[in-house]
């Protein structure tokens, strides 16, 4: 009996950690995809109206994304964060995050998307390969990125030199 209680603690346990690790990532993806607009800079063109961020298949990082913008900016432009339902709703925006069930429709985001300045972020294995700027990676039980820089510039986007001292990986 109290082997099956010492299960049953073990097991709690793991659950809950496994759900702290689950919200925080949320948190940490949001703050980066927030900050990620301090270090790109977007064309002249792009400087009005609103300064949009377009989340994919990943309703928490949305919800949180929501959270941590109320009120801000990007430059004198107010933060606005939508959730498209499939590729065919997303419309011009200055950012787009993929969540890693989405990250299939990479190809036919990057279609939609066209020759417009987006900044691409993914949080899957090889999608700098596949055309994202950004993707998040785990390493060491710890949240990062890396970035492939020619896949911004590619879109018109200027990138701060910063962004390299942050990045877990930068491929040129």
């Amino acid at each position: 009996m109290r082997r099956i209680w010492k299960g049953l603690l073990f097991m709690l346990i793991v659950c809950i950690g496994s759900a702290t690790l689950h919200a925080q990532e949320e948190k940490y993806i949001g703050l980066f995809i927030y900050n990620f607009t301090k270090y790109f800079d977007w064309p002249d063109a792009t400087k009005s109206g609103d300064f949009t961020i377009q989340v994919l298949g990943h309703k928490s990082v949305h919800d949180e994304l929501v959270r941590l913008t109320a009120g801000k900016k990007v430059g004198s432009q107010d933060v606005i964060i939508q959730e498209p339902s499939s590729v065919q709703d997303i419309k011009p925006c200055q950012m787009v995050f993929i969540g890693h069930w989405q990250s299939r429709l990479l190809p036919d985001i990057l279609g939609k998307i066209g020759d417009n300045p987006t900044l691409i972020i993914t949080e899957m294995e090889g999608m700098l390969d596949q055309g994202s700027a950004i993707n998040f990676v785990i390493r060491e039980g710890t949240i990062k990125f890396e970035v492939k820089t020619s896949n911004a510039t590619r879109r018109q986007l200027k990138v701060d030199p910063r962004i390299r001292e942050l990045a877990f990986r930068v491929v040129d």
